[in-house]
């Protein structure tokens, strides 16, 4: 498939896909930095949202609202972008095969979470090491997926982004509630439950059982590539993506537990 903003990259030419792609890394970096984060999320959530958002708030949880907001927009653009690539096949070389759209698509991941990982080092304090250490690592796997490095399975990765609008949902969801002066909830139950739900139910179907599932079947094209592959990139790859996995699980056992809490509330109620 075709990169359509190869033309204008000032190294299209060379042989480092790095380089020949650093301008959309560049690029898409400043778009989530400058208009997405800066300019498109505040105006959403002030049209979406309005006096939760734009009144009483303090920096912090208006700074919050603002990234997931971000996050809503790079899991549609992802999801888009993955969609022609989802389907290529599982047994195509992960040392050899190289794109220009993968790549494309890599790099404008490379952009997102590299701003991920400014936002992260820039809020330290509110949101701690576990989503600096996911930033680093998601990071690093779309940067070495330009050596070329298993670029088959950029797509196969970015798919785990279908729970996320859920997550984000979730947490606008309690957000709200958190702000409401009124007796009566401001989104309605059961759209709070068909959500939750979903959430649960999509993170563990593409961030569970696939991305396990994913390990295991790269694991065997690896050994099965294993003289074409330099040995410092499964071995610094393959644990980042067991402990994403791990951290995946950590955080659908606290989905869980908090759905379990919601409904005993609910029960309560009734």
């Amino acid at each position: 498939m075709i990169d359509p903003f190869l033309a204008i990259s000032p190294f299209k030419n060379s042989e480092n896909l790095l380089l020949r792609h650093s301008l959309e890394v560049v690029v898409s970096f400043l778009v989530y930095l400058l208009i997405v984060e800066r300019k498109l999320a505040p105006a959403i959530n002030r049209r979406i949202f309005k006096q939760h958002y734009t009144q009483g708030l303090d920096r912090n949880t208006r700074l919050n609202f603002d990234i997931h907001t971000v996050s809503m927009v790079q899991c549609v653009i992802s999801l888009a972008l993955t969609a022609p690539i989802l389907l290529q096949p599982l047994n195509t070389s992960v040392a050899t095969f190289q794109d220009p759209f993968n790549s494309m698509v890599a790099a404008v991941t490379c952009g997102y979470f590299l701003w991920d990982l400014y936002v992260c080092l820039k809020h330290y304090a509110l949101f701690g090491p576990g989503f600096l250490g996911h930033a680093v690592a998601s990071l690093y796997v779309f940067v070495v997926s330009l050596r070329p490095f298993c670029q088959s399975w950029i797509g196969k990765f970015l798919i785990f982004e279908a729970s996320t609008p859920f997550v984000n949902i979730n947490w606008y969801v309690s957000q709200l509630a958190r702000s409401s002066s009124s007796s009566s909830a401001v989104v309605p139950l059961w759209f709070n439950a068909l959500n939750g739900a979903m959430l649960i139910l999509t993170f563990f179907l593409v961030r569970i059982v696939w991305g396990f599932s994913a390990v295991v079947i790269l694991v065997r094209q690896l050994w099965h590539e294993r003289d074409l592959v330099p040995f410092w990139l499964p071995i610094t790859v393959m644990p980042l993506n067991i402990g994403l996995n791990c951290l995946n699980v950590v955080w659908l056992k606290k989905m869980i537990h908090i759905a379990k809490k919601m409904a005993a509330r609910s029960r309560k109620k009734v």
